[in-house]
């Protein structure tokens, strides 16, 4: 992360503030590659060799005090991402975009911290692949709250315990609820979110380098969904390598249930200061509709849909369910 000093006249000019302040701007640039063994995707898009992307972002941080103590900024970010036009490029389907990520401002105080514009859903569950590193495929779903990008963000600690709460300009809300100790060396850790019609919850242990966890999320919107995941990784030194299993659920009148498990395994090393290699792999069910919706397609009406419609809720390799191969690698330098 770098700073930039800024220092002009109206800042000069502005009461109770300093002459000269602070801009932290970080960034990073990955490249990265992508393997497929036979990952059909649906409407005629799979992925059976190799795959090249660059993804980029730039992140803005300021913030200024008061000389009462009133902390207060703002955040943004840029996404990049470019990769090949090719009708059946496994990023997006071929693009190169620059999109408008987080955005917010904030005022901290004694009397907790505020944010106002797209700060992400309040929530205190944490994902448990621990994987450092993951290959294309991997659902990473811990929360299932959605809210929209316009929205008030408060959070606060109260006897140890953190606690979040988020509401959109269209009442829609989410909760979250944390709390960590130390017992015996052993550091443990406990999370909730809570939305409108979501629910999720995590356990987590960490150990020395070792660390290991589960979490449990549920949704109900159109159907039920549930999902699940458990991982363990270790860090020593430089490299972090981590493995994990997550399951999805779905339960849709009509159609029963639907089961899907991916297994996943990555690995990251630092090479130099802002210099990071990483190579993931996961084995995959390939029918699901989740790895459409991966890269870039949507569910709606239990059916996997894009402008042109797919038939039935997942793209099978064939008539009967199978499983298939993706792999990951890249390299990122980031300040």
């Amino acid at each position: 992360m770098k700073k930039v000093l800024l220092a002009s006249t109206a800042v000069v000019a502005f009461a109770g503030a300093a002459a000269a302040q602070d801009l932290s701007i970080g960034g990073f640039v990955e490249f990265e590659a992508y393997y497929g063994d036979n990952y059909d995707v649906g409407a005629g898009r799979s992925i059976d060799d190799l795959d090249f992307a660059v993804d980029a972002g730039l992140n803005f941080d300021y913030s200024q005090s008061t000389k009462s103590g009133l902390e207060y900024g703002m955040h943004f970010e840029l996404d990049m991402l470019s990769s090949d036009a090719d009708g059946v490029d496994f990023i997006n389907g071929g693009q190169s975009t620059v999109a408008f990520n987080d955005g917010y401002v904030f005022i901290n105080s004694a009397l907790g911290n505020v944010k106002m514009g797209d700060t992400g859903d309040a929530g205190e569950a944490a994902n448990q692949l621990h994987v450092p590193f993951l290959a294309p495929g991997a659902i990473e779903g811990d929360t299932y709250a959605a809210l929209e990008f316009e929205q008030v963000f408060y959070s606060n600690s109260f006897v140890g315990v953190d606690f979040e709460a988020s509401v959109d300009d269209d009442s829609n809300w989410a909760l979250g609820i944390g709390y960590s100790a130390d017992v015996g060396g052993v550091t443990i850790a406990l999370g909730m979110s809570a939305a409108e019609e979501a629910l999720a919850g995590s356990v987590g242990a960490t150990v020395g380098g070792l660390a290991f966890g589960v979490n449990y999320a549920m949704e109900e919107v159109a159907a039920t969904t549930e999902y699940a995941a458990a991982g363990v990784s270790y860090t020593m030194g430089a490299l972090s390598v981590g493995t994990g299993v997550e399951t999805e659920i779905r339960h849709a009148a009509g159609t029963g249930e639907e089961y899907e498990t991916n297994y996943l395994v990555g690995a990251t090393y630092e090479l130099a200061d802002g210099l990071v290699l990483g190579v993931g792999a996961a084995n995959l069910d390939s029918d699901s509709c989740s790895n459409w919706t991966a890269i870039n397609g949507n569910v709606a009406n239990n059916t996997c849909t894009t402008a042109t419609a797919l038939s039935g809720r997942g793209q099978a390799l064939g008539v009967d369910e199978s499983r298939t191969w993706t792999a990951k690698a890249s390299v990122t330098v980031s300040f």
